[in-house]
């Protein structure tokens, strides 16, 4: 699986690194509100206790080795793990992202700063 550029609404680009040794390229969706970014990775086999995720110098880091219950009585492939990275936006509360893994599916909610959601003002009429 090679490179992918993702592109989010006003040209804010998350960039994809390659993946690196045997680790696979999870699939990913990305969604935009006006409060936050939401990423949304297909990780089977992936376990909460051995799921890494961070962030360093704006950059996400997803990364998981894939585990298969009992031993192989045959195996064409090993069961890699799973490796992204994505270049943030300057616009996000880093210290207020969070994630859930739920049935090999990880969803990670990317809050947008205060000052980079829109407000809306009442006008008042005298």
């Amino acid at each position: 699986m090679g490179n992918k550029e993702l592109t989010v609404n006003k040209g804010k680009e998350l960039n994809v690194e390659k993946n690196k040794g045997s680790w696979l390229t999870p699939a990913v969706d990305i969604f935009e509100t006006e409060e936050a970014l939401t990423l949304v990775a297909d990780l089977p086999g992936v376990g909460k206790e051995n799921l890494q995720i961070g962030v360093e110098k704006d950059i996400l880091t997803i990364e998981g080795p894939a585990t298969i219950g009992g031993e192989a009585f045959y195996r064409e492939f090993d069961a890699a793990g799973y490796y992204r990275r994505f270049q943030l936006p300057d616009n996000l509360d880093i210290g207020k992202i969070v994630a859930e893994l739920k049935d090999g599916v990880l969803t990670v909610s990317l809050p947008k700063a205060a000052a980079a959601r829109p407000r809306r003002i009442e006008v008042t009429v005298h």
